[in-house]
Order: C-alpha cells, then sequence, then structure tokens
C-alpha cells in the first residue's frame, strides 16, 4: 500500500537550483560544445601532408605497423630501381607509385 504524500516528499527537490549554480552548468556545457567541436574539426583534417611532384610515399612494414617514408629525386630513383621494390609486401604499394611517378 503506498504512503500517503510520499511520491511529492520523493520528487520535490530539497531547495532551487541557484543562478550561479546554473552559470556554471551553462558554462561547462559551452566548454564541452567548443571541445567537441575542435575534435570535430582535427578528426576531419587530414594528418597526411601531400606528396610533393617528383617524390614518391611509401608505406613500409616495421615492427611496430607500418611507417611512411617519402623519397624524392635520385633517392626515389633508385628505390624504384631497386630489388627491394619489387619484392613482397613493397610490391604491392611501391611500384603503383613508382609507375605514376614516372620511375
Amino acid at each position: 500500500m503506498p504512503l500517503e504524500g510520499h511520491w511529492q516528499r520523493v520528487n520535490t527537490p530539497l531547495r532551487e537550483t541557484t543562478g550561479r549554480e546554473r552559470k556554471i552548468v551553462a558554462v561547462a556545457l559551452g566548454l564541452l560544445l567548443v571541445a567537441a567541436i575542435a575534435g570535430v574539426i582535427v578528426a576531419i583534417g587530414s594528418s597526411n601532408p601531400s606528396t610533393p611532384a617528383g617524390c614518391i610515399r611509401v608505406e613500409v612494414p616495421s615492427t611496430m605497423g607500418a611507417s611512411a617514408t617519402t623519397l624524392c629525386g635520385e633517392r626515389a630513383a633508385s628505390f624504384c630501381r631497386s630489388p627491394a621494390a619489387d619484392s613482397p609486401p613493397l610490391n604491392q604499394t611501391a611500384l603503383p607509385k613508382c609507375r605514376d611517378a614516372g620511375y
């Protein structure tokens, strides 16, 4: 059997929220919104710069995943002629980039 007035006692706030508390909550929500917008902007932006003309960017397998290497000019031409560029796993990514760059 429900107690008389129980719902009203449970759902009545003990005190009203002050203006200062509302301002603090508004400022915190504003800062959270600014941080979320900044996070979205950072996530949308590209972290990989574009490869300059005459250069190739090759992702090389390493012990911690992969490493990106940018080679330009004679170093790029030398790499593209080397046996390393023609052997797995680099041949899947390096050879098309060498062809596109004209090496």
